[in-house]
């Protein structure tokens, strides 16, 4: 993980990230990966009220009285059930859709504008080509062939990414 997207980050997504990280890194080694001295590491860490706890190696939100407590954990509730409601109504048909047609999204990569694109060729088995040819045809004549694959390029990235990497 590069300096600027861990900054860029939520405090509670910064958290959850490097608690998973603790699990095999000490605090010095994960702020060296990430290439932030270690006292703008802790700095970084304590915004949004979040505490080092040295015996389980992890964050915790601090938390000064009960009251907050219970407060922060309504609001928290609240904002996501709260989004849920407004949205329903779009939930239910994208949820229909997905169900009813297998829709397939597309990283938002493929098609902008501000890509530079070049040829590529590759050897394939002409079987699996053409059953892939077929595939897209039939489930998505809509998308160009190029997208597809380009888009199952950034799928077997995401899915097969060691999990232990920053």
């Amino acid at each position: 993980m590069d300096k600027d997207k861990f900054i860029a980050m939520s405090p509670a997504e910064r958290v959850r990230v490097v608690n998973k990280f603790l699990q095999d890194h000490d605090l010095r080694e994960i702020s060296s990966q990430i290439g932030i001295p270690s006292s703008s590491f802790s700095k970084l860490m304590r915004e949004g009220d979040y505490i080092y706890h040295k015996a389980d190696k992890r964050y915790y939100p601090f938390v000064r009285t009960e009251e907050e407590r219970i407060t922060r954990t309504k609001s928290n509730d609240d904002s996501g059930l709260s989004f849920i409601k407004h949205h329903e109504k779009t939930l239910k048909m994208i949820i229909e859709q997905f169900e009813h047609t297998g829709l397939l999204v597309l990283d938002k990569r493929i098609y902008s504008n501000d890509a530079t694109f070049s040829n590529k060729s590759i050897r394939m088995n002409n079987d699996i080509y053409e059953e892939f040819s077929g595939f897209c045809e039939k489930y998505f004549p809509h998308l160009k062939i190029q997208h597809i694959i380009a888009q199952a390029l950034i799928d077997a990235m995401t899915r097969y990414k060691p999990a232990r990497e920053l």
